[in-house]
């Protein structure tokens, strides 16, 4: 169970390693260059817009679940202006898993014991500060390539793999037919689905995640209790 609950709160916020669905022939570059502008562009709009999604300053999120009939509270706050992250995860009302990035490091607290994260770790943690971080790729060193269309639950979607140059990429899709993101893979986090989107300030955002892992007996669903954008953010949370 210790296990399980570190990798909810890894796996919330960050997304690593891409899980590769064997050889296929690759568009061409000029397609596959054209297809990627086409599908980010088609996600911002149907988000709100980048002037909206560039206006996010820090984003604090709560959400609650339930597995094996113990339930999860989970708090994550961004601090994208000043480089901080916090996730919270809490069984029961007790705390089991503290994670904390700030001043160019980070550490994970479970359990009693403290951790650093390595380098790749806290890359990818570095990644996951911006809230939208299609608008940031040159900035963050993230090439996408298009891999063409999948069917996820029924839905056609845009196939892009994120390649950050170490060990943490992701596979994300994009419905087709609204343009919003369904779905991120990776080999750490396993599957998180996206669903029950609903406006908030004017952008609309995943109210339920759907969290598959091989760490999880079964798939676990997180509904999102409280967002809340741009407000002011306590120092005293990252400590």
């Amino acid at each position: 169970m210790r296990k399980t609950c570190i990798v909810l709160a890894l796996g919330l916020l960050t997304t690593p390693l891409i899980s590769f669905a064997g050889e296929k022939e690759k568009p061409s570059k000029a397609i596959e260059e054209n297809s990627v502008e086409e599908v980010i562009n088609n996600y911002v709009k149907a988000t709100g817009g980048e002037a909206k999604m560039k206006s996010v300053r820090t984003i604090e999120m709560k959400m609650q679940a339930e597995v094996q009939g113990m339930n999860l509270e989970i708090h994550s706050v961004i601090d994208q202006e000043n480089q901080k992250l916090l996730n919270v995860t809490e069984m029961n009302g007790n705390v089991v898993s503290k994670t904390v990035v700030k001043d160019g490091a980070g550490k994970v607290m479970a359990m009693g014991q403290t951790q650093d994260l390595t380098e790749d770790q806290l890359a990818a943690f570095k990644n996951q500060m911006y809230g939208f971080q299609e608008l940031h790729l040159e900035e963050l060193g993230i090439s996408v390539t298009y891999d063409g269309t999948e069917q996820i639950e029924g839905e056609e979607a845009h196939k892009l793999t994120f390649d950050s140059g170490g060990e943490y990429n992701t596979t994300e899709y994009y419905s087709v037919a609204s343009g919003l993101k369904l779905q991120t893979v990776s080999k750490a986090a396993g599957t998180i689905s996206y669903k029950d989107y609903q406006e908030v300030d004017g952008l609309k955002m995943p109210m339920k995640l759907i969290i598959s892992n091989a760490m999880l007996p079964v798939p676990l669903e997180a509904k999102v209790t409280s967002i809340k954008l741009n407000e002011d953010v306590d120092d005293s949370l990252f400590n």
